[in-house]
């Protein structure tokens, strides 16, 4: 059993934004993240969901954009090429949740 505070989780750069990692053991891996600057990328396994916890943005999916915002949630199947796209002035905040972990499992395009 585990209760992680964010605020005590660290804080780092990863290739979608500011990331802070909640969950990296078993079989399933939850980040938090603050997009910024995200780069286009895909796994190989890995299933990612993308929960909208604040704001709003696009999400590019192959070559199609959609928009999001709070409340939405977005599959990822493995292969699909994906990236976050933040608003001028709207910070976009997103739980990822990747199964099995995307670590070792990401493939800029």
């Amino acid at each position: 059993m585990k209760i992680i505070p964010l605020d005590k989780t660290k804080e780092e750069q990863g290739h979608c934004g500011l990331i802070r990692k909640l969950e990296q053991e078993g079989p399933t891996e939850i980040i938090h993240l603050m997009v910024k600057n995200a780069e286009k990328h895909y796994h190989k396994v890995s299933t990612e969901y993308y929960y909208v916890l604040s704001g709003q943005g696009k999400i590019v999916l192959n070559d199609e954009i959609y928009p999001i915002q709070k409340g939405y949630l977005v599959k990822i199947d493995p292969g699909v090429s994906h990236q976050a796209l933040e608003e001028a002035d709207v910070p976009l905040e997103i739980l990822v949740i990747a199964t099995p972990p995307a670590i070792g499992d990401n493939y800029m395009v």
